[in-house]
This record gives C-alpha cells, sequence and structure tokens, in this order.
C-alpha cells in the first residue's frame, strides 16, 4: 500500500503580530495546505506540496521553508507572472484571530491543469486539498482534476473547506463551490461554524444529518477548547480537548488536520473496517497536535513534531 500524502493548495505569507496592539508584525510562512503538509512532515510522513507560488522573495522564502522542513517541493510551481499572496493575520486577547488578505488574486489561484502530472498520484495515499483552490479558474479546474485523478489511483481524498468569506465574491457563490466538493471527500474536517455556513443548521447532529446525503466515510467537527466530534454513519464520538493557554491559534486546525491525516497514512484497513477505538486514537493524537500548535506563536513554527505529540500521550495514559 502507498503511503504519503499530496497536500493542494495556497501557500502564503502570514504576518503575525508581536503585540497586542497589533502595531509590529513578524513574516511568517503559512496558507492552511502549506501548513498541513509541514505538519504531515514533522510527524515523519512522506509530504508533498502541490501549488504555485510567485517567483519573488517571498515565494522563494516559502519554498526554501517548505523543503527544510522535509516537504517536498519538486511539485511546488514559481511563476513570473504573479505575486506571492499576503495574509495580516490579528490575534485578539483570547487567542483568536482574523484575516485580510492582500494580493487577490495572488499566484496560488494561478495553478492550472495541465501542470499536474498524473504520474504524481501513483505514489501517495491521501490527497488533501482546501477551498480557496476552488474560488477562480484557472486553480478551480486544477484542483477538480487533481481530485479527480486522485480517485482514480485509489487515494484517499481529505477535504478542509477552510472557508475564508473574505476572498468569495458572495455568500452564495462560497456555499454552493464549497458544498459541490463534499461528495468527493473521504475524510471531512469542519470547525462548528463551517457546519453552520454549510448546513443552515446551528444544532450540530441537525448539521451532520443533513450533511448524511452526501454519503462521506468520516467527518471530524472541531470545536475549539470544547474538542472534536467525529461521524461515520454507523457511530460518533466525542474527543475533549486538551487543554492549553491559547496563545496563537493560527495554526491549530492545520496541526489537527496533520494529525488526523498522520493517522489515516499509517491505517492499513479500509475506512469500513475502521474502528471506533480506530477513530479514537486518531483523534487524539490530533487534538494534541492541534492544542500543541496553540500553545505556541506562529503557523508552521508551532507545528509539533511526531515525539512531541506521543510524549503528551504517554503522560495521558499514566
Amino acid at each position: 500500500m502507498n503511503k504519503g500524502v499530496i497536500s493542494l493548495g495556497e501557500a502564503l505569507i502570514d504576518f503575525i503580530p508581536l503585540d497586542q496592539e497589533n502595531l509590529t508584525y513578524q513574516k511568517s510562512p503559512g496558507g492552511a495546505p502549506a501548513n498541513v503538509s509541514v505538519g504531515l512532515a514533522r510527524l515523519g510522513v512522506k509530504s508533498t506540496f502541490l501549488g504555485k507560488v510567485g517567483d519573488d522573495v517571498l515565494g522563494r522564502f516559502l519554498q526554501e521553508t517548505l523543503r527544510n522542513y522535509g516537504v517536498d517541493v519538486s511539485t511546488l510551481i514559481l511563476t513570473e507572472s504573479a505575486r506571492t499572496g499576503v495574509v495580516f493575520v490579528t490575534n485578539a486577547e483570547n487567542g483568536e484571530r482574523s484575516f485580510d488578505f492582500y494580493i487577490n488574486p495572488s499566484a496560488d489561484r494561478f495553478l492550472n491543469a495541465e501542470e499536474i502530472s498524473d504520474e504524481l498520484f501513483a505514489h501517495h495515499r491521501i490527497l488533501h486539498f482546501g477551498s480557496i483552490s476552488m474560488i477562480s479558474e484557472p486553480s478551480r479546474s486544477a484542483t477538480k482534476k487533481a481530485v479527480q485523478t486522485a480517485k482514480e489511483k485509489g487515494m484517499l481524498i481529505s477535504y478542509d473547506p477552510n472557508l475564508r468569506l473574505g476572498l468569495w465574491e458572495s455568500e452564495e457563490r462560497a456555499k454552493e463551490t464549497i458544498v459541490s466538493m463534499l461528495s468527493e471527500a473521504d475524510i471531512l474536517k469542519l470547525s462548528e461554524e463551517e457546519l453552520t455556513f454549510i448546513t443552515g443548521e446551528e444544532n450540530v447532529e441537525a448539521g451532520i444529518k443533513k450533511l448524511s446525503h452526501y454519503k462521506i466515510p468520516v467527518i471530524f467537527i472541531t470545536m475549539g477548547g470544547e474538542g472534536s466530534l467525529v461521524f461515520t454513519p454507523d457511530y460518533s464520538l466525542r474527543v475533549p480537548a486538551m487543554k492549553v493557554k491559547a496563545v496563537d491559534t493560527t495554526g491549530a486546525g492545520d496541526a489537527f488536520v496533520s494529525g488526523i491525516l498522520h493517522g489515516f497514512n499509517e491505517y492499513e484497513g479500509s475506512l469500513s473496517e475502521l474502528t471506533k477505538e480506530d477513530l479514537e486514537g486518531m483523534t487524539r493524537f490530533a487534538s494534541v497536535s492541534g492544542a500543541l500548535a496553540a500553545a505556541t506563536k506562529g503557523a508552521m513554527t508551532a507545528l509539533p513534531t511526531k515525539d512531541e505529540v506521543e510524549d503528551i500521550l504517554m503522560k495521558d495514559m499514566k
């Protein structure tokens, strides 16, 4: 069985505030799929990033950063025809954050289907993607091609919409596009807010019932400090969050996804054979990964190693 994860989508530069007044900022590599690719590499998983950045100082910085973390960047394309995206992150007192995107459209939106080789998908187990690459062409068609090719090769499809409404032309277009890819997912990760946005339901169970139409094998709902919920067609479970003081939640969701995909990459059976115990173990691992990231400033710089996660899990078992 193949091992390894391809993360498709945006690699951007986050400018993170160094003070509570948001007056001084530090350049930090980011972009949800890029964060996931680094998170996976930190956890010891074969990790490949598929995307496009500007052939500029920020794009080359991202390429070098991912490479230094152990990510395969042979399919990270540098282009002279668009700039690398920039995001200003503003932190609130509770550690939560807001995002202001600059350079729109940025280079990541110009990945096209012809630049994606079918051969890439013959050597990995999982394709992970989000919704930002679905906002506009040509990256929308590139994403659809990647998902279709991955499914044809028997890969698992992981989908984290990572809703950023400010990037979409309208809420209606965002919802329509995000929903259009739900039936492709084997693994879906949503926040409570994203579940409500997609389904119109405030109640989690009611929202999950609406999603049952798409026949998604495993759905993870993250609830911050309240932990996470896992739903399959046969059962559900709740995993509490590890209690930490949230310093910066920028990379916490991506660290959670990395932890989940680490588990699925290691899992040898079919999705229909997943037991409650299997999923509980994966989710506990992911929850610790997310909590450790939330307790540290930055996105990629906060992503934990496998040893760091396992040390905490071992202490919890004692």
